[in-house]
């Protein structure tokens, strides 16, 4: 029976990427090479994910949300909400510019 004057060792870390267990100073995981804690790469930073969406990824940044290490479950749902929301916005702007580029050279083309 464990002595209550004496509690039981914490468990080790695990890595959030494998789940093999950490040394309590590891940046790094042994196993897989991921950062830990501050060591996270970039692009599951919150910065790095609106980097990432804004530049490229478009929708698909929300799989960075999904795999990011820093992020709570609710700031998981807020961030793919946020990037799916703008990202259809900005797909249906360019859908009406495109349809309103249409009828102005379709118009201007009449004459000839």
């Amino acid at each position: 029976m464990p002595d209550p004057a004496f509690p039981a060792p914490p468990l080790p870390a695990a890595c959030w990427s494998c789940a093999k267990p950490l040394d309590p100073f590891d940046r790094y995981c042994r196993f897989c090479g991921h950062g830990q804690g501050d060591n996270v790469a970039w692009y599951y930073q919150r910065w790095g994910i609106a980097l990432s969406s804004v530049l490229g990824l478009g929708p698909f940044a929300v799989v960075m949300v999904v795999r990011s290490p820093l992020l709570s479950g609710v700031e998981r749902w807020v961030w793919s909400a946020a990037i799916l929301g703008v990202n259809a916005w900005l797909g249906w702007r360019f859908y009406k510019t495109v349809m309103t580029m249409n009828a102005f050279i379709t118009s201007a083309m009449q004459g000839f």
